[in-house]
């Protein structure tokens, strides 16, 4: 219940921010001019962004596969909406990698070892994909182009010194000779009471040491196939540049041309900022006005700048919310009635 209303109160936080927002902001003139949006390539921005989350999904889905686990594309792709959809209801830190290894511990020939090792992989791959990226939005943008950076050059370097460190943060967590270290270093009471809770030896589990096997196994098997590491990477690269490519086109369907480079760069920021959030679902108000930001500095008017940040929300936040919103009622009515049934 406490869980609840703090979440409330954050929800009804984040719209108040982007009530303020829009009223500062009025985007509502320069949507309603007649002739100044482009509804078909709008829609087609829409559609690319949903092929992106697909592609994320199944990204996920090539290293369960590699890995034996049982389950089908579709199933993969059902556990990663619902994830997504839970985390933008309620931010929580790698929440959508907790709530897809709970989804997929116990299907057939999985366990603990494989929904963690593939979760944790493929966060990592999302990384490092991410600091690519803008890495090469960069050296795009200022040696190619010659332009200069539209955000403080410090903030993209922390960006991908984040992405750099935190992948291999990641790296570290599936370290069978750390993780043995770190739990044979620990008090008993901690031991039993923390460490071995994964496994709990009282409800038949063998504790956290069969956990450590069982990830050491499931990394053994995942590094000797790397066309599926590098199929999952690439995939995941191409649904990070979709969003950036969404919120191109979003300015095109408003008459306003941005260099590609340039948005990669502004929505890296904005991802990070995402990222980074563990109190206001979605980011709500927040994400807005942070993009509406950025645009301004390209020297857009305010109003137009916030009508494409609205937009582009609307493409990757909102519709994204409602395609796994769909999915995960469905598929949580589905698994509802079949146990009922049986």
């Amino acid at each position: 219940m406490l869980r609840g209303k703090r979440g409330l109160l954050l929800t009804s936080l984040g719209l108040v921010i982007f009530i303020v927002y829009l009223a500062y902001s009025n985007p509502f003139p320069v949507l309603l001019e007649v002739g100044r949006f482009d509804p078909v390539i709008f829609a087609l921005a829409v559609v690319i962004n949903w092929v992106g989350l697909f592609f994320f999904a199944s990204s996920w889905y090539v290293l369960l596969h590699a890995l034996g686990v049982g389950v089908s594309i579709w199933e993969a792709v059902k556990a990663m909406f619902v994830s997504l959809f839970v985390v933008w209801m309620v931010p929580i830190p790698v929440g959508t990698e907790i709530i897809r290894a709970y989804m997929v511990k116990d299907e057939e020939g999985s366990d603990l070892g494989k929904a963690v090792s593939s979760v944790v992989v493929h966060k990592a791959y999302y990384n490092i994909a991410f600091g690519f990226l803008i890495g090469l939005g960069v050296v795009m943008v200022s040696l190619f182009r010659g332009a200069s950076i539209p955000v403080r050059p410090e903030l993209v370097w922390f960006v991908i010194v984040f992405a750099v460190v935190s992948s291999l943060l990641y790296g570290l967590i599936l370290n069978p000779a750390l993780l043995k270290s770190v739990y044979s270093r620990s008090p008993a009471w901690a031991q039993r009471n923390v460490f071995d809770r994964v496994y709990d030896p009282g409800k038949g589990g063998g504790g956290f040491l069969e956990a450590i096997d069982e990830i050491e196994s499931a990394m053994q098997t995942l590094m000797s196939r790397p066309l599926n590491n590098l199929a999952s990477l690439l995939m995941v690269a191409f649904h990070w540049s979709t969003g950036a490519l969404t919120a191109y086109l979003v300015s095109l369907s408003m008459g306003w041309h941005i260099d590609f480079w340039v948005v990669i760069l502004i929505y890296a920021v904005i991802e990070f900022i995402q990222q980074l959030n563990v109190l206001i679902p979605g980011g709500l108000g927040v994400i807005d006005a942070s993009l509406t930001g950025a645009f301004v500095i390209l020297g857009m008017p305010l109003s137009v700048a916030s009508a494409i940040s609205l937009l582009t929300r609307l493409a990757t936040y909102w519709f994204e919310l409602l395609l796994c919103g769909a999915v995960t009622f469905m598929f949580g009515y589905g698994e509802t009635l079949k146990e009922y049934l049986e």
